[in-house]
């Protein structure tokens, strides 16, 4: 604990009633800009490749080394303005998502960060300091350190897990083909989620109607530990002990931790949302079982 009380400073970002407020606006204006997918060809996509850098996202994945402790922030469904702090455990072998980074500090200090999209934890990670009451609203978690070495100690760079998808931090949300249009900020159909540390999580949506910050609850719907990964072309094979809810697997084994099978198919049918001369958020097509998702997979302006 005397190493983490001085190596760990936790940012959080979103703090401020403002930034309620602002999660309020941009769902609103998500509705009010809801824009067609335009479906890019290969000549298109080349393009945009070749006239932007870095289209895709580049989501880095490290195992914990030394178990450590996380502050992450929550808010009050309920209750505008309320939130609490509380210190998420990360146990030893955790494979995550983030990103190394140098920050400017005070009086040109520098400070040595390490920083997590928090909804990509999985439940198992939040339930013991989740409740009926807490929606996660601050998305990203910084730990800090004066030195780089003493982030290195802690989080290792691994190769993305086989379960993962390639550009995606792991949310997928069901294609809505009775809609048009729809925005590219704010889901209006189911998500299923594919946790860094090995995990499905399926949930159902609020509404498309709700504040940013309340699309999905933090107790997923149903979840399952994934047990094995075969990618086989551009499919990817994820096995696990028993049917989940709110998903089309396939049940391979009468018995075992691989009884069940999901079958998660890249589509490469990518689109983007937005006026291309302006940018765009770029979007992947996925068949999970019987029914079409989509995730983002990168962007780029103008």
């Amino acid at each position: 604990m005397k190493i983490l009380k001085h190596l760990f400073v936790i940012a959080i970002a979103f703090l401020t009633i403002m930034t309620i407020s602002s999660a309020i606006v941009r769902a609103s204006d998500a509705i009010d800009d809801d824009v067609t997918p335009n479906n890019l060809s290969k000549k298109e996509l080349a393009k945009i490749e070749k006239s932007y850098d870095d289209v895709w996202n580049n989501i880095k994945y490290y195992r914990v080394t030394k178990a450590v402790k996380l502050k992450v922030t929550f808010y009050d469904k309920n209750i505008e303005g309320k939130g609490k702090s509380v210190r998420v455990k990360i146990p030893k072998g955790t494979i995550l998502s983030g990103d190394k980074q140098h920050i400017d500090g005070p009086k040109g200090t520098v400070i040595n960060s390490f920083e997590i999209n928090s909804d990509t934890l999985s439940y198992r990670l939040l339930k013991p300091v989740i409740s009926t009451d807490t929606n996660l609203l601050a998305y990203n978690a910084t730990a800090n350190a004066k030195k780089m070495s003493s982030i290195n100690k802690y989080f290792s760079r691994i190769k993305r897990p086989a379960y993962m998808p390639a550009y995606s931090s792991g949310s997928l949300y069901i294609y809505p083909l009775n809609k048009k249009k729809f925005s590219p900020f704010g889901a209006i159909t189911n998500r299923l989620k594919i946790t860094p540390d090995g995990y499905l999580e399926f949930t159902k949506n609020n509404s498309p109607e709700v504040e940013t910050n309340k699309e999905f609850n933090l107790t997923p719907d149903a979840h399952i530990k994934i047990s094995k990964a075969v990618i086989k072309n551009n499919t990817r094979y994820l096995y696990y002990a028993h049917h989940l809810e709110g998903v089309s697997d396939k049940k391979v084994a009468k018995t075992g931790k691989n009884m069940y099978r999901l079958a998660i198919t890249n589509l490469h049918r990518p689109f983007s949302m937005f006026d291309g001369d302006q940018g765009a958020v770029l979007m992947s097509r996925y068949k999970v079982g019987s029914t079409v998702y989509y995730t983002e997979s990168g962007g780029y302006s103008a």
